[in-house]
């Protein structure tokens, strides 16, 4: 079958009026409407004068599906129902407003998230080639591509497997020696690639010489530069919010790590000894790893850190380092260093496992990265004013001062010194290039002209995910009130002993499909709640009017207690019902059952934990029920009359209800006059 271009008309204005009926049909629209419709507007315009084919008004939707706008209600049938998809609605919206960045804008982020050489709707594509992205990224190489150059670069490409640089050579140096490339007879059929018309029509290319346009170079030269020529290489981590990985044995294993991963990348693990928490860090790590940063042994994923923590950790330089007097230099730790490793490949999750986290005070040794995780925020984009959602951006963990130099010492004593160090400098300065892989080394170096770090400092980098274990024992520190506010906590006591076996096919490399998968699922869209409502215009009110009365009759039981809770958790649970609308998992479900199973969840993770005392602290006096009016005796039986009634299917493993927690927490201060989350 191998690679197939849409040939049908690419005329702007051709497509504006086609995606309009969708657009304004918002729903499925019969091809028999359609036809009628596109028809009539055709000829009003004078675009053609005549009614012609059927499937000639039916093909005219070939481009807008190859790029995402549209869908269809039945891919296996030619003559299904079709739909505009809500990218193609953004795009429509900035083509009626004649709003060019934002056109551009929806095209990258169609580049991006789309496959173009396989499953692409009406289009019986079977290759591994992503063919727009092979013109845009050869054109910026080439500095302008023609038509017949492009096609030849995929004949080089599809028929024969040459890589997409060794093609884009052949052709500079022909241009050299003033030689006209021209693609081989089999390759002919692609040089009048329609949907490249289409992005020249679109204002992506001059229409001259076909370079990219300067105020796409300017504004999105990055992305342009990360666009896949195939569909095996890895997916951008910025480009899209993955769909968590769909997986009947798995999905339940791992949905509450993703789901609360989405919400805040700050994870407690807490439970006895034994239980997989560390483990557990090191599976994701190991779904999510590229093969380019994949270790030999297939022992420690190269997206992975272990940090074992100590007890004698009273102040932040074990992780953060400091700078030496002796030595006039700043000494860097392996947290440090690894967070430099994922700032350089944010197309991948990277995860930190802070093991045995409470054996030291937390708040002593890791209050400064406590405070960076609250300054989570979405830049406004360079010389504008609107958001970039894409990336997330925090305050400085390490200041640039200690990123202008490095200094260090030769046998003799001698002090040496390299100042103007570029990010790729640095990442070399910290690993060993003599052990990274090709595509490593390949990845950095589009970091040798950047110097960010040399700028700004080191930012706390969002596809970092920082996942501690505890043990709540009396050998470990008490969680304090304000660590807890600031994470998502996951109690793990483990389940059936016979669940151990086949355990260990978890700790292997996926393929390179999979990992793609995975690599997308622990995206972070959102930051705060009214993100969220803005992304979900149909539920916000739901959102605004339901969410806070449920937190407010649960402070209303907590009331008089230091376990209320405020606009932080409101913010992370709003933020965890956008993501759990977000999931496809979730498809189908009803806006109060989603909030309900948010509720379940932010119930045990962040307002749960928080709880402790004796009976006084939870028992209500007869005078207090009457005031209040209230028919309980006790705050826990309150809360758990208040907590939603989720039905676990198994009451020994997780996930847990948050009654079933509360009434366990009811049971203990029972028995022992004093209760609290942990066992």
């Amino acid at each position: 079958m191998a690679l197939i271009i849409p040939k049908n008309n690419a005329d702007a204005q051709t497509l504006d009026e086609t995606l309009k009926i969708y657009y304004e049909a918002n729903d499925w629209v019969l091809n028999s409407v359609l036809i009628d419709k596109l028809s009539s507007a055709l000829d009003d315009l004078g675009i053609e004068n005549e009614k012609k084919e059927p499937q000639s008004y039916t093909k005219k939707t070939q481009v807008l599906a190859y790029f995402g706008f549209i869908t269809w209600q039945d891919v296996s049938n030619s003559q299904s129902p079709r739909k505009i998809t809500e990218l193609g609605k953004r795009f429509y919206e900035a083509r009626l407003e004649k709003d060019a960045d934002k056109t551009i804008e929806v095209l990258i982020e169609s580049l991006s998230i789309c496959t173009f050489g396989r499953n692409v709707i009406g289009c019986d594509s079977d290759s591994d080639i992503e063919a727009p992205n092979v013109f845009i990224k050869a054109s910026l190489l080439l500095k302008g591509l023609s038509n017949n150059e492009f096609a030849y670069i995929l004949g080089r490409m599809e028929l024969h497997g040459e890589e997409f640089h060794d093609a884009v050579l052949k052709i500079k140096v022909n241009r050299i020696k003033n030689i006209k490339t021209y693609p081989e007879e089999n390759a002919k059929k692609w040089n009048d690639p329609k949907p490249i018309t289409a992005l020249k029509n679109w204002g992506f290319f001059n229409s001259d010489d076909n370079t990219i346009s300067d105020n796409v170079f300017l504004k999105y030269a990055d992305q342009l530069l990360a666009l896949r020529t195939k569909n095996t290489e890895a997916v951008r981590f910025r480009s899209a919010i993955g769909p968590i990985p769909e997986n009947d044995d798995e999905n339940s294993t791992y949905l509450p790590y993703l789901t609360a991963i989405r919400t805040k990348p700050f994870l407690l693990l807490a439970g006895i000894s034994g239980t997989g928490k560390s483990r557990i860090v090191r599976e994701l790590a190991f779904k999510s790893c590229p093969k380019y940063l994949q270790d030999k042994d297939g022992t420690t994923p190269g997206n992975y850190c272990m940090i074992e923590v100590k007890p004698n950790w009273h102040d932040s330089t074990e992780l953060l380092g400091y700078y030496s007097n002796l030595s006039r230099s700043y000494q860097f730790k392996k947290f440090v260093k690894f967070l430099v490793k994922a700032k350089l490949n944010p197309d991948v999750p990277f995860f930190v496992c802070l093991d045995e986290m409470n054996l030291a005070p937390v708040e002593h040794y890791f209050a400064e990265i406590l405070s960076i995780i609250e300054t989570r925020k979405h830049p406004k984009k360079e010389n504008s004013d609107e958001v970039d959602m894409n990336v997330i951006k925090t305050g400085s963990i390490v200041e640039s001062q200690y990123f202008k130099e490095i200094a260090w010492k030769d046998n003799g004593g001698a002090l040496h010194q390299k100042t103007d160090m570029s990010d790729k400098d640095w990442y070399e300065y910290f690993f060993d290039a003599s052990i990274m892989s090709e595509g490593e080394k390949t990845q950095i170096a589009k970091y040798q002209y950047e110097r960010t770090l040399q700028a700004e400092g080191l930012t706390l980098p969002d596809n970092v995910i920082i996942i501690g274990t505890v043990n709540m024992d009396d050998t470990t520190h008490q969680f304090s009130r304000k660590v807890i506010d600031r994470a998502m906590t996951i109690e793990m006591n483990g389940g059936k002993l016979s669940e151990m076996y086949g355990g260990s096919r978890n700790l292997e490399y996926l393929s390179e499909e999979e990992q793609q998968k995975w690599q997308g699922a622990f995206r972070q869209r959102y930051v705060t709640a009214d993100e969220v409502l803005e992304a979900h215009p149909n539920e916000a009110n739901d959102i605004t009017e339901k969410v806070p009365a449920r937190l407010e009759a649960i402070n209303k039981a907590l009331k008089g207690t230091p376990f209320e809770v405020s606009y932080r958790v409101l913010n992370e649970l709003t933020i965890m019902i956008g993501v759990m609308l977000d999931d496809s998992s979730e498809e189908g479900s009803d806006i109060d059952s989603i909030i309900n199973k948010a509720v379940d969840r932010i119930l045990l993770m962040k307002i749960l934990p928080r709880i402790e005392g004796d009976s006084d602290m939870f028992n209500l006096s007869q005078e207090f029920q009457r005031k209040h009016e209230v028919k309980y005796s006790n705050r826990l039986e309150w809360l758990k009359e208040l907590a939603p009634a989720i039905v676990d299917e198994s009451d020994e493993t997780y996930p847990q209800t948050a009654r079933g927690k509360i009434q366990e927490m009811m049971e203990r201060l029972e028995n022992q006059e004093f209760t609290r989350f942990w066992p």
